[in-house]
């Protein structure tokens, strides 16, 4: 007898869904295509002979400690380092409530299996980080959008929203942002923002999840100062990571918000993976602790900044003047707005394919089914040459394509 296997998944396995980025790697991942889909750290900046070197180092001298199993909260040596990290940029935090996770989407995992009912709304950016509303959908909450502008997510939509829900019979509690760079569009939440935002949370007893794995990328100006710095209610759980300044591969990310919020974490955390690995966490340790870290990024913010340049100046200069685009001053991305005219994301991407250019759609960034002539660009993989290569081949097909709308626009006229 076949086993049916649908018939056993339990009933919450209904809102998994995979994601829409992950869908495209195979094509993406062809040596010929052109990708802007993933935000992945270019491969060319990983630091293998450093990395090799300290990985010799620690197996030589702390062999038990980097391969034995460690504490479900992290090693204490880290955590202390992490919160004096956050300690030093205004952020008021210790080792008893910081706890390390497998990157920050695990946090995101473990904060909606602790924090989320079924069917309980989650309020995110609009558009949000797709991994994000994974996590919440994972576990049956409801990702409400809540629109942006250049300076952030609206506060006043943000209250709005949650007095509609409220006057449905639901209750909002939680408040999902990326702020610094944030992925999909590039955009940084204004201090002024996060004020308005944060004292809009007290005024309705809302939780910010502050998710940051961009904010050491700084390519101009300065970062403000996070939601944890400026909470004095200790209402912020917030996530950082090592994956983008360091190595994605060791997956290590951090927690941190109220011990009585680590701590449940912690509990949820242990029947997850029992503890984070140990041989990443020292070895993050000794590359934080030597400062070498800190150089690396310094690198990267130069590495990471031409690249961003070369992108910009290219579809300033290629694009058709249609076609908008944000200009982040961080991070990996470029959000990409077509004229209502052009086919949906979705068809642009597969004609972008055809001539060896990838990019995400929008859709899969929407709460509402928004996004359908929005894109997400990364610049973060290709190199120079081939960011520009991209973008002005991208630029020809959507030049035919403008042609296409003014003819059919004289057509309509003439009718």
């Amino acid at each position: 007898m076949t086993v049916v296997w649908q018939s056993f998944f339990a009933e919450r396995t209904k809102h998994i869904k995979g994601s829409q980025i992950r869908q495209y790697f195979a094509l993406t991942e062809r040596p010929e295509v052109i990708s802007f889909a993933g935000g992945f750290p270019g491969n060319e900046f990983f630091p293998g002979e450093d990395i090799a070197r300290s990985l010799s180092e620690l197996a030589a001298e702390d062999t038990i400690q980097a391969l034995q199993y460690s504490p479900t909260e992290g090693i204490l040596d880290l955590r202390s380092l992490l919160a004096a990290k956050m300690s030093a940029s205004g952020a008021a935090c210790s080792a008893e409530n910081l706890l390390i996770t497998n990157g920050s989407q695990q946090g995101l995992d473990l904060l909606s299996r602790i924090l989320i009912d079924e069917g309980e709304p989650v309020l995110v950016e609009e558009p949000a980080y797709i991994g994000g509303m994974s996590a919440f959908k994972s576990y049956g909450g409801v990702p409400v959008g809540i629109p942006m502008d250049l300076e952030g997510p609206i506060p006043a939509l943000l209250e709005k929203t949650v007095r509609r829900l409220r006057g449905e019979g639901k209750t909002p509690r939680l408040f999902y942002s990326v702020p610094n760079f944030q992925n999909p569009t590039g955009l940084t939440t204004s201090l002024k923002r996060r004020k308005e935002i944060l004292a809009l949370a007290e005024r309705h007893n809302l939780v910010i999840i502050e998710d940051n794995p961009y904010g050491d990328l700084c390519y101009e100006g300065s970062v403000p100062p996070s939601y944890m710095s400026l909470d004095q209610g200790g209402r912020v759980i917030y996530l950082g990571s090592l994956s983008k300044v360091l190595i994605p591969g060791i997956r290590i990310g951090w927690m941190a918000g109220p011990e009585a919020l680590t701590e449940k974490v912690a509990q949820a955390k242990q029947s997850a993976d029992l503890c984070s690995s140990s041989l990443g966490q020292q070895l993050a340790y000794r590359l934080c602790r030597d400062g070498y870290v800190g150089r690396h990024t310094d690198k990267l913010i130069d590495q990471y900044r031409r690249k961003r340049d070369a992108m910009v100046n290219a579809m300033e200069r290629y694009l058709p003047a249609g076609v908008s685009f944000t200009r982040p001053k961080g991070g990996f991305f470029i959000w990409v707005q077509f004229p209502d005219c052009y086919p949906n994301s979705k068809e642009l991407l597969d004609l972008a394919l055809k001539r060896h250019v990838a990019f995400v759609h929008g859709e899969g960034f929407s709460s509402n089914g928004g996004g359908r002539h929005s894109a997400r660009f990364s610049f973060s993989q290709p190199i120079e040459e081939e960011i520009v290569r991209g973008i002005k081949s991208l630029g020809q097909l959507l030049a035919e394509i403008e042609k296409e709308c003014r003819c059919e626009e004289k057509e309509r006229k003439a009718v």
